[in-house]
């Protein structure tokens, strides 16, 4: 037995689910004989295409949070672009010690506000930053959160941030601009600036622990105020023609098909300056279309 299965054997007799998977991942990219690589592929194949579990929340969070198992965020995937890979290693680098700080007495909490246009995957790479963190990625419901009552969406946000304060995670306001918007502009609401203040005056006293991430695309909207909350700040660009090209490949390769079958179609398919989202459907969309035209030949 070698140190792979003993880790392996540990985590499943712990019951740690997580860590099992991401050990039979190790275990299965290691398998390189040619009799294992239909078995290799299949196994890999269903651990990338399985979607996130939800992990289930106290019954007074439902339909304000939701919670995924990051450990089956799909890296296989997921491409990190120009920049991304420092502040991703600031945000965890400030994690690591925060612990530490908090046994010092300081509070700390590591926080980072993602900008850029619409779906050029700000969200996907707040997941990223959870798998890394190995972290639930926990993430705001504004839709169920906002309401007309008075001081209804204050509370709500309260009972988010009690959470937080006892559930490790990572905890994303998925477009923040929906209750962050700069107060005093002519067309501000005053409950949502009393919104916009609930959640800093949060923010302030959250304790070390958790990593906050907001996302918007309205950047130069947002209250000053809640941006100075944030310690690192981030605009998630616009994907380039070699991005495009490496997400197409890695995602082909992740369902067992090598970038030589889909070269040329990829070349026809992008332009560039497509979002992640945006080229994810595409290869869906072809690869059903390779299913299909596979099933019609063996017939």
């Amino acid at each position: 037995m070698n140190d792979a299965e003993r880790l392996l054997i540990e985590y499943i007799c712990d019951g740690d689910i997580k860590k099992s998977q991401a050990q039979v991942r190790t275990i299965l990219e290691s398998l390189n004989t040619e009799k294992d690589k239909r078995f290799k592929e299949y196994q890999l194949k269903k651990l990338n295409t399985k979607q996130a579990e939800l992990i289930e929340l106290p019954y007074n969070m439902r339909g304000l949070l939701t919670a995924e198992n990051s450990a089956l965020f799909p890296i296989n995937r997921f491409i990190l672009r120009e920049g991304e890979e420092m502040v991703v290693k600031q945000l965890l680098d400030a994690y690591e010690v925060s612990n530490e700080l908090a046994d010092l007495n300081v509070r700390y909490v590591p926080s980072l506000l993602l900008h850029g246009e619409s779906g050029t995957g700000k969200t996907a790479l707040a997941r990223y930053i959870a798998y890394k963190a190995d972290l639930p990625f926990v993430y705001v419901k504004f839709s169920n959160l906002i309401t007309s009552t008075l001081g209804s969406t204050q509370n709500s946000i309260a009972k988010i941030f009690d959470y937080a304060r006892t559930a490790p995670c990572v905890l994303c306001f998925d477009e923040i601009d929906a209750v962050g918007m700069k107060r005093g502009a002519r067309d501000d609401v005053a409950e949502m600036g009393r919104v916009t203040i609930a959640i800093m005056q949060e923010l302030d006293t959250l304790k070390n622990g958790v990593i906050i991430i907001g996302t918007t695309n309205r950047y130069d909207s947002l209250d000053d105020a809640l941006i100075r909350r944030f310690q690192l700040k981030h605009k998630v660009k616009e994907m380039s023609l070699d991005d495009v090209y490496t997400l197409a490949i890695k995602f082909f390769n992740s369902v067992g098909i090598d970038k030589s079958e889909i070269k040329w179609w990829a070349q026809a398919a992008f332009k560039g300056g497509e979002s992640a989202a945006t080229v994810i459907t595409k290869c869906t969309d072809a690869l059903v279309s390779m299913l299909i035209e596979r099933k019609k030949k063996n017939a």
